[in-house]
């Protein structure tokens, strides 16, 4: 019985450090500041969304947004790959209850991951940062 229960015991302790493991390699995103305003998005007109077969070629490769600018990408429909190329690869999957955060000059891309995608990217600054000058 005593060597049941130390066996028992020992699972247990196995499961928790498994989990805590997991817990630990948990992927976060980035989160955008409380006071950042929104000044832009594309594609820009109201109403209009990038698709899977319409997502603009520079987004499928990394690149990056200018000096203090933030980005939310907001899925409407589908689910999109988004990718954070450093410091370190994070991968997330966002679909229309999960944004995906875009921290300023952070290396990043995305892929669709269905056919029915359709998402916009918002671009935001925080205030007193200045204009913020992107061709768009």
């Amino acid at each position: 019985a005593a060597a049941a229960a130390a066996a028992a015991a020992a699972a247990a302790v196995a499961m928790l450090l498994s989990a805590a493991r997991r817990a630990a390699r948990a992927v976060v995103m980035p989160r955008l500041p409380a006071a950042a305003t929104k000044y832009s998005q594309v594609p820009g007109q109201a109403g209009k969304f990038f698709t899977a077969t319409t997502i603009p070629k520079g987004l499928l490769k990394q690149h990056t947004t200018k000096a203090g600018t933030w980005g939310v990408i907001r899925v409407r429909r589908g689910r999109l790959r988004y990718q954070i190329n450093e410091p370190k690869v994070l991968v997330f999957e966002l679909d229309a209850g999960t944004p995906g955060v875009i921290e300023p000059q952070v290396l990043h891309e995305v892929a669709p991951l269905s056919e029915d995608l359709e998402f916009a990217v918002e671009f935001y600054r925080l205030p007193g940062t200045g204009p913020v000058d992107e061709k768009r």
